[in-house]
């Protein structure tokens, strides 16, 4: 038994040697997102293990949500949501709004590289991998989501831009930084459509609206920003405009934008330095933990930023340093 045994464990062992011995090299989509967190640990964030790996099988990530035709959530947690597959929601769009997303990474444990994501573009693959970095980092974690998503997605644009420039890349660099301003752009459009669409709602809700007066309205809010949008500048690693011209698209795309104006505004208050940008952040999460319920926090970040920014609580612009 013990001969049997041991001819049995050389065996696996030659099997499991030379599994091991023929995986892939990292690939050069690998090696650039490994040289990106180095570079993230630099500016302080965690050493994570996520894209540590990549996974041909895995195209990319298949997320459904949708809404009701009068119904416009704040952000996506407010959303249905399913998992899906390549081949689509399959939810009866006659009924409810709907949004198929496809996404080359995830939030999550040990995210791979995915198919997807070893094909992006440079912009597209450094902001993906940085904005999920960010995600990490325990003392940004304090913010509450509404204002997290925000942040990270700014964040995972402007150490892209950094990264990009001391990788040697200058013209993927200066991508990024335009792309960050366009999604300022796009950011305060989208919060203007946000809020009159609820106001269009309440209404309806309220009796004061009919349901074809809603219908018609509705159509004619999303097809003007569906045309403005084309408008706020060319884009290498976002989307200038909605993912879907419904409520489900909008959402969506609100969890991202609703506090990204003002912290932009941060970030130029603070020289457009990313480093000051960093510290600022990162001292206003330091007395968010200090604060009352994380409900509560939300008007505190925004007065606190209004502050440091010059910006009255109109938002009105005021000097800024």
């Amino acid at each position: 038994m013990r001969a049997a045994l041991a001819v049995a464990l050389l065996l696996l062992c030659a099997i499991g040697c030379a599994r091991r011995g023929a995986s892939a090299p990292p690939t050069e989509r690998q090696r650039q997102i490994a040289r990106l967190q180095e570079f993230s640990q630099e500016k302080g964030m965690p050493r994570t293990g996520n894209f540590r790996r990549a996974d041909a099988r895995k195209a990319a990530y298949y997320l459904c949500y949708s809404t009701g035709k009068w119904e416009l959530p704040e952000d996506y947690n407010h959303l249905r949501y399913k998992e899906s597959d390549e081949r689509g929601c399959r939810i009866d769009e006659a009924k409810f709004d709907v949004y198929f997303h496809r996404v080359e990474a995830v939030a999550m444990v040990n995210t791979p590289v995915t198919q997807t994501l070893e094909e992006a573009s440079d912009e597209r693959a450094l902001m993906v991998a940085a904005h999920e970095e960010v995600h990490e980092d325990p003392q940004l974690q304090r913010f509450p989501r509404e204002v997290a998503e925000s942040a990270t997605t700014l964040l995972g644009i402007l150490t892209a831009a950094e990264f990009a420039m001391r990788d040697g890349d200058t013209a993927t660099a200066t991508h990024l930084s335009e792309d960050a301003r366009t999604f300022d752009r796009k950011a305060k459009a989208v919060n203007a459509l946000h809020a009159e669409l609820r106001a269009l709602y309440a209404d309806h809700r309220a009796g004061k609206r009919n349901r074809a007066e809603t219908v018609v309205e509705k159509a004619r809010l999303f097809a003007e920003h569906a045309a403005a949008c084309k408008s706020f500048g060319n884009a290498h690693s976002i989307n200038p405009c909605l993912p879907a011209f419904n409520n489900a698209g909008l959402a969506f795309d609100h969890t991202y934008t609703r506090m990204y104006p003002l912290l932009y505004a941060l970030f130029e208050a603070n020289h457009s330095n990313l480093d000051l940008f960093l510290t600022a952040l990162r001292g206003l999460g330091e007395k968010l933990a200090l604060q009352g319920p994380p409900g509560r926090r939300i008007a505190e970040v925004e007065r606190q930023i209004r502050d440091a920014t010059g910006t009255g609580a109109a938002g009105r612009s005021g000097g800024i340093p």
